[in-house]
């Protein structure tokens, strides 16, 4: 028998209009106004084609996981172990929703992964990307009623893949976030950003966003 077991289901909840996604706290973490142009004025960011491009790279990882060739570690930490992908998760009690790339089960553990096109923060996890594997690890937990203390975030240039452990600090801080964004959504003001650096516009939304940058 192989040491790993793959599958593709997992029991979710019912999906909801009335929740924000854990992109929308990636997006809050990486700059707040990027929720006020998406859920209050509904604009549009201007991409490319860096999102076909990222789908299409997050298949080509399931298909070679499906072939027991994949990034995630095959240590003696993930024995006996089961994957599951595109993990749909919701709930209501935190008014949040997400689909995980990877979960990784080893007994009555849960472990999301969350795989990344572009490099890390010099070997480190980005803050918007901390923040977003948090959220799917509080999504994990209310589904299948467990508790998550770490996770991984893989970038796949580098082929790197970093080992995160989830605190309850991480964990509260990301709930006051999902407040944030209810305000800005509900009261419809911009939130005032002012950055340290130069902002480059990587969020798409450079076409839009007037910057403020600190002197």
């Amino acid at each position: 028998m192989s040491w790993l077991k793959i599958n593709r289901e997992l029991p979710t909840s019912d999906p909801s209009e009335a929740l924000f996604s854990v992109t929308d706290i990636k997006h809050y973490i990486y700059c707040p106004k990027i929720i006020y142009f998406e859920k209050v004025l509904h604009a549009q960011p201007l991409f490319g084609s860096q999102q076909e491009e990222s789908l299409k790279i997050h298949e080509e990882i399931e298909e070679k996981e499906l072939r027991r060739r994949g990034i995630v570690p095959y240590t003696r930490e993930f024995e006996n172990a089961e994957k599951f992908f595109r993990v749909q998760l919701t709930s209501k009690k935190l008014k949040l929703q997400g689909t995980v790339d990877c979960i990784v089960k080893i007994g009555q553990e849960y472990f999301p992964i969350d795989y990344k096109n572009m490099e890390s923060n010099r070997g480190r996890v980005w803050r918007d990307h901390k923040y977003q594997l948090t959220a799917y690890a509080l999504l994990t937990e209310e589904n299948f009623k467990t508790i998550v203390k770490q996770g991984y975030i893989v970038y796949l240039p580098e082929k790197l893949t970093v080992k995160l452990e989830i605190t309850p600090l991480m964990k509260t801080y990301t709930q006051r976030v999902i407040l944030k964004i209810e305000e800005i959504t509900s009261s419809g003001r911009i939130p005032e950003v002012t950055f340290s650096h130069k902002c480059s516009g990587g969020c798409g939304y450079k076409w839009i966003c007037k910057p403020t940058n600190s002197s």
